[in-house]
Parts: structure tokens; C-alpha cells; sequence
């Protein structure tokens, strides 16, 4: 249980940061930086994972995030920050764990060029 908030906790945390860092402002809230339609691809991404189609919102946003701008990095970051503060049981039953979360969001940092920022929360993986 410990190991899994931690990593909750981590996302939560680095999404955070690179919003910061993407917009060189403090961010409380990424979807507060967020046109009203991206805020609603969040949703509606969100919700996918809530009906148990984790993997098929994962993919989703993999196939948004190919054209790399900076809107998509921050759709992604406000995911992968509303997905770190869905309770356990929705994962559970959308057949998605925590750990396949973290590979998936640090997969995601990596297409942004942020591998290196992922690593030093996540640690190197290749060690």
C-alpha cells in the first residue's frame, strides 16, 4: 500500500513540476492553464478510465500527444495528475495498475523530451 501512494504521489508531484517548468510560472492547477476543450478531452479521458477502459484512455492520449505541443503535454500532465488521485479500486477494476501508470506516464514525459526530469523521480529503470 505504502509503495503505491508513493508512486501516486509522484506522478502527482513531477506533473506538477513540469507544468511549472512548461509554462515558467507556479501552477496549482494545470487545468486551470487549459482551454475549455482540452479540459473536456481531460474529462472525457478520465472518464474511460472510471468505466473500466484504462489502456483504451492511455492509448487515447498516446495517439493526441504524437504532434508534441505544448497544449498536449499539458492535457497529458492534467491526466496523468487526475489519474494519480483515483482511488485503488478504480484500477483494480479497469484492470490497470499503478505500476503500469508509472510506465505509461514516464513512456508519455519521454515523447516530450522530459525522460531525464522522469528518472530523477522515478529513478533509472536500467539500473
Amino acid at each position: 500500500m505504502f509503495e503505491q501512494d508513493y508512486i501516486l504521489r509522484q506522478i502527482r508531484e513531477i506533473s506538477k513540476l513540469l507544468a511549472n517548468l512548461t509554462l515558467k510560472a507556479e501552477v496549482n492547477s494545470i487545468a486551470a492553464e487549459l482551454p475549455q476543450e482540452t479540459r473536456e478531452k481531460v474529462d472525457d479521458l478520465i472518464n474511460k478510465v472510471k468505466n473500466g477502459k484504462a489502456q483504451e484512455a492511455v492509448d487515447e492520449l498516446d495517439r493526441i500527444s504524437d504532434d508534441n505541443t505544448k497544449e498536449n503535454l499539458l492535457l497529458g500532465l492534467e491526466f496523468y495528475s487526475r489519474l494519480s488521485d483515483m482511488d485503488e479500486i478504480i484500477f483494480q477494476s479497469a484492470a490497470y495498475s499503478l505500476i503500469r501508470a508509472k510506465k505509461d506516464f514516464e513512456r508519455f514525459a519521454e515523447k516530450f523530451g522530459m525522460k531525464q526530469m522522469t528518472n530523477l523521480y522515478f529513478g533509472d529503470d536500467d539500473e
